[in-house]
């Protein structure tokens, strides 16, 4: 057995979930994840891996094809069943990585490939907190958006592993398939946010010919958000639709937006580190003097 936490949640699980923070003894349990027989409730099949039911945002029941790596099934189980659970418990999960400035989280939000990881992997080296890898989850609230820590690790492709000159060769893949070249970099316990933290501001990835941070307005925010929504398929299947979109609203409403245009060229790398760094702490010190 398990007792972990994740996104703010204590998880007592069936399956193992190594490198996740534990769980402090005598915790409130918030999610079950037990293995189980599934056959038509199943909400989702994958094919390469096997089925899984989410129950009421407070239990994951894993009905795992034979011979298949636990490693994969982790993927697909703290990967889209989680991100369905969340929707179902009225979190917000942002396709996004995480960090910590200045005691505020900051989101760089994008597409699959986009660099997320590997943005957060270098403000990670630079001792940067960690918040959250490609999920961030969130809690609105009437006056600040919350961000929840997530799992104490960061994929890499092997072409960033090479440009940060890491060996992957004491790493886990993070998908057991020769073809996937993604691995899991870890991140230390005391390196990742051990609480909730107030969201001061998400960036939202774009091409283009040179590094520039513009701030979107509230229309504009508020579709770059929904677009980015983790899993924003499961909105409907949990019929949160109308919820989703107050949270977009608040969210847009209360925490500033910004495209992040860059030039998909690590070589680029440091200086869209410290163009980002250098802004995201002039928007925290000026969210800090509003709630002042």
């Amino acid at each position: 057995m398990s007792l972990v936490r994740l996104f703010g949640l204590t998880i007592d699980s069936e399956l193992p979930l190594p490198g996740l923070i534990p769980a402090p003894v005598g915790a409130s349990v918030d999610v079950c994840i037990r293995r189980g027989t599934l056959g038509e409730e199943a909400d989702l099949v994958i094919p390469e891996a096997g089925s899984f039911a989410v129950r009421d945002g407070r239990e994951i029941i894993v009905d795992a094809l034979p011979e298949v790596p636990e490693r994969n099934i982790r993927l697909f189980l703290l990967g889209s069943a989680m991100g369905l659970l969340l929707h179902q418990r009225g979190l917000f999960p942002l396709h996004a990585n995480g960090v910590v400035v200045d005691g505020r989280a900051i989101a760089v939000a994008g597409a699959t490939g986009a660099g997320k990881s590997t943005l957060a992997a270098w403000f990670s080296r630079q001792g940067l907190t960690l918040v959250g890898d490609d999920v961030i989850a969130m809690k609105p609230g009437a006056e600040r958006v919350m961000a929840l820590p997530g799992p104490p690790r960061v994929r890499l492709w092997r072409e960033a592993l090479d440009v940060f000159e890491i060996d992957n060769a004491e790493l886990e893949p993070s998908y057991v398939d020769a073809a996937y070249d993604k691995w899991d970099l870890p991140v230390a316990p005391n390196s990742l946010a051990s609480t909730e933290l107030p969201l001061a501001a998400v960036y939202v990835l774009e091409d283009g010919s040179d590094i520039q941070i513009r701030r979107m307005g509230g229309a504009a925010a508020a579709e770059a958000l929904f677009d980015h929504t983790y899993r924003g398929a499961y909105v409907e299947r949990v019929e949160g639709a109308v919820d989703h979109w107050r949270a977009v609203a608040t969210l847009a409403a209360t925490v500033p937006v910004f495209n992040l245009v860059r030039p998909r060229d690590l070589s680029q790398l440091d200086a869209l580190g410290h163009a980002v760094l250098a802004h995201a702490r002039l928007e925290v010190s000026r969210t800090d003097g509003l709630d002042r």
